[in-house]
């Protein structure tokens, strides 16, 4: 019959995986990682109700109506119209004188059946 005492099992392996966590977690958490480095020229915040804050463009639509009778973007003159790119004469030369063609197959793996058979055993039987 086994017993409740002490830490035997998976028990102690979550003990164990969680102490490590959190004793990591305070070694590395007071180093800064790469993604959280400050950059070199300094940063700014702006604080609600600053200055800074009152001088920000307010959006424009503020009541349900104005919301409402807002218009959609015209997406055709948001993107703007597109402008063909000319060939270079290099590259309308590389173009016409291409062929369609693939590569040919390479040799087959010599070992295979045997790196097979070693990894996959079971398969083997």
């Amino acid at each position: 019959m086994p017993s409740k005492s002490g830490f035997t099992g998976h028990r102690f392996a979550f003990v164990m995986t969680a102490s490590i966590v959190a004793v990591s977690a305070l070694f590395f958490a007071s180093e800064p990682s790469l993604a959280q480095t400050a950059p070199a020229g300094g940063t700014t915040s702006i604080q609600q109700g600053s200055e800074k804050a009152r001088e920000l463009k307010e959006p424009s639509f503020q009541t349900r109506e104005e919301r409402l009778n807002a218009k959609p973007l015209d997406w055709n003159s948001t993107i703007g119209t597109p402008t063909p790119r000319t060939l270079t004469p290099n590259e309308r030369r590389a173009l016409q004188t291409a062929k369609p063609k693939t590569s040919a197959g390479g040799a087959p793996n010599r070992n295979a059946e045997q790196e097979a058979r070693r990894l996959h055993p079971d398969d083997w039987k």
